[in-house]
């Protein structure tokens, strides 16, 4: 089921915003860049969580597609181009849990399409070898953002968003709890894209690009399930009302826990203090939020039905 619906006859999405990097390092840069040099910039890769990696397909060389040692970044089409590269990840979604990962763009975007998302078991990697294609969201079996902002499920657009470009981090987050799919760029939440995905069995995590030396990084990847610690969370973040209130009211030892262990997050802007003051009151602060929360570590997921700027993750 769609989020939202719009002609199915619509060939091009042309988006309201422009795609931008999740950082001012990549705009500094211009023209080709070395191989070597893509993972200069480290921007946004603070949380060293990876709990699944890309798995190589296997009907494909080294013409295809690359994959580095640790399997987390993929070089689609290194040579020249000749159709459509995908590769999956070797995480099994099942129902019941939640899911959030991202992906660092490290090269420019462009030609056909190269799109993020997730697919079932049954969606076929193996025939769009020799074809240019929107290889995810083309059936009913997978959904996929593409970089030109358009949202794909079973070949229509069903809605557009920001795209992404090079230096963009795109996030997506499966709640297979409630059968939902949302994508985020740079960090910013795009709406929940589509509802039903329980009548899915399984699915997996997917890229796929058309573009020659098109390369794609896992820099982040964790996974919940479905518990009360997440409906504590939703309580918790509901209770702030006032976004610039919200530094003021908490002691500076809780908000610095907050920060620490709420993933994307509270609130940057207000009253700081040193971290010399936060660690004297620290201890206290602990106890204050184990009275909310059964232990100071929980695990989590985006909350829901609250409003975006209000959102935070607990993670573990």
């Amino acid at each position: 089921m769609y989020a939202t619906m719009e002609s199915n006859n619509r060939k091009q999405v042309n988006s309201k915003y422009q795609a931008r990097p999740y950082c001012p390092c990549w705009s500094k840069r211009s023209g080709p860049v070395p191989w070597k040099n893509l993972n200069l910039c480290t921007c946004g890769e603070e949380q060293n969580l990876k709990e699944w990696s890309w798995e190589r397909p296997p009907y494909v060389g080294s013409s295809w597609l690359v994959l580095t040692n640790d399997l987390k970044q993929v070089t689609f089409h290194p040579f020249y181009s000749s159709g459509t590269a995908v590769v999956r990840g070797n995480c099994p979604m099942i129902h019941n849990y939640h899911y959030y990962w991202e992906i660092k763009m490290l090269t420019d975007t462009y030609g056909t399409d190269i799109l993020i998302g997730v697919g079932s078991n049954k969606v076929n990697i193996s025939d769009p070898q020799f074809t240019f294609t929107s290889l995810i969201g083309q059936d009913e079996e997978s959904y996929g953002l593409s970089y030109t902002g358009a949202v794909r499920h079973n070949s229509k657009v069903t809605r557009d968003s920001v795209g992404f470009c090079r230096g963009t981090i795109i996030g997506v987050r499966v709640d297979l709890w409630n059968g939902t799919l949302e994508f985020y760029v740079n960090r910013e939440p795009q709406g929940i894209a589509f509802y039903n995905l329980r009548r899915h069995q399984v699915l997996f995590p997917m890229i796929s690009s058309t573009a020659a030396q098109s390369s794609m990084k896992l820099i982040y990847a964790a996974s919940w399930q479905a518990s009360l610690l997440v409906d504590s969370a939703k309580i918790l973040a509901a209770s702030v009302k006032n976004r610039s209130l919200m530094r003021p009211k908490l002691p500076p030892g809780l908000w610095q826990t907050l920060r620490r262990q709420f993933w994307l997050t509270l609130p940057t802007e207000g009253c700081f203090v040193d971290d010399t003051d936060v660690d004297i009151e620290l201890e206290a602060a602990k106890a204050m939020l184990i009275d909310v929360l059964p232990t100071q570590y929980m695990n989590g997921f985006y909350v829901d039905n609250v409003e975006r700027d209000y959102r935070i993750v607990v993670w573990e």
